[in-house]
């Protein structure tokens, strides 16, 4: 046994057990009874009393590293556990096992919280990197990319929106975009990250509208009057999610979107358009390609069955939210695709 490591050990033990309010004053003794080790680290097994002639109870303190004095902060006591010779070693081991992992998690979730945080950025930035958006598009051990749908675009004029929430419903919020594309059918492709935090997700959704490469992206601005919001200063670029989803769309055949759920209503009057019809296109989608969704599926290609017209939906990344759309510009000038950011996988990767 380390004597200079446990008496760290027994005097950590002492604040710990008070400023986790474990004891409203600490303890009148604390011994250290032996130590143990796991993980490649040293553990010390201690008893302390809360009063003088009380019962003695058990706590863990390590885990120390070689001969450091210093330990990695794995300090544990329930406050109810006596100290029991023939299983207090057991009894510690478990204890430094629960506080390791409760300590992890804790570490993980705020991690995870400011990533969250920095991804709200990232979605209501109004400038992106090419190369950045391009490396998106690059498969890797975390990353994928893949063909997902055609979006018939017959107007030419884009829609890039809520399907499930504002595209539909008592407040369209429906922006069209102002610069046109010839009238034509687009692939859609999505990247898509996978990682510890947050599991599979969709990164960037894009609308290949030449097969070019985007060498710089600008902001896709809506026309006036279909602006999600209109300020005195100028229209907000832009669009709300409320339902987590997202979608590429014709100007004309959001219109004919918009009427076909409004006759779905009718006809099921205490239905739910997800739960009760879009969520088994989206359950389809999964069973064919399971490795690239979550469960209940991320993406479809989706044909109004009144028009014809094809319509690709996509989860929007962290689900709701404000995001913005880009048009990538080719090495000549001239439009390529259209691009919606939603999640940065770098924020997420490690």
């Amino acid at each position: 046994m380390n004597t200079k490591q446990a008496e760290v050990a027994i005097n950590d033990l002492s604040e710990w057990l008070v400023d986790s309010e474990i004891l409203d004053k600490p303890p009148v003794a604390v011994e250290c009874t032996g130590d143990f080790e796991k993980d490649g680290l040293v553990y010390y097994i201690l008893k302390y009393r809360k009063k003088r002639l009380g019962k003695w109870y058990i706590g863990v303190c390590g885990g120390f590293e070689g001969d450091s004095e210093v330990h990695c902060g794995h300090i544990f006591s329930g406050g109810e556990d006596l100290y029991e010779e023939e299983n207090a070693q057991e009894l510690a081991w478990h204890m430094a096992e629960f506080i390791k992992g409760y300590l992890e998690r804790e570490a993980f979730q705020s991690v995870a919280q400011d990533a969250f945080k920095e991804n709200l950025e990232y979605i209501s930035q109004t400038e992106v990197d090419a190369e950045k958006i391009d490396a998106q598009f690059v498969r890797n051990e975390t990353r994928f990319c893949l063909p997902i749908g055609t979006a018939d675009i017959p107007s030419g004029r884009v829609v890039v929106a809520d399907p499930l929430c504002y595209m539909a419903g008592s407040e369209v919020t429906a922006p069209v975009l102002k610069r046109e594309i010839p009238a034509g059918s687009y692939p859609v492709e999505v990247a898509i990250c996978r990682s510890e935090m947050v599991g599979i997700r969709m990164c960037t959704a894009r609308l290949k509208i030449k097969p070019t490469k985007a060498v710089s992206y600008e902001l896709a601005e809506p026309t006036h009057e279909t602006a999600a919001y209109q300020a005195s200063d100028g229209d907000v670029t832009g669009f709300p999610v409320d339902a987590g989803m997202m979608c590429f769309c014709d100007a004309e055949g959001a219109k004919d979107y918009e009427n076909f759920i409004m006759n779905w209503h009718k006809e099921n009057p205490d239905g739910n358009h997800y739960d009760d019809y879009f969520a088994a296109f989206f359950a389809e989608s999964e069973k064919e390609l399971p490795a690239y969704q979550r469960d209940g599926g991320d993406f479809i290609e989706w044909k109004n069955p009144d028009n014809g017209q094809r319509i690709v939906m996509i989860s929007s990344g962290m689900g709701d939210g404000f995001y913005q759309c880009f048009w990538g510009i080719d090495d000549s000038g001239e439009i390529c695709e259209l691009i919606c950011p939603m999640v940065d996988p770098e924020l997420f990767d490690a």
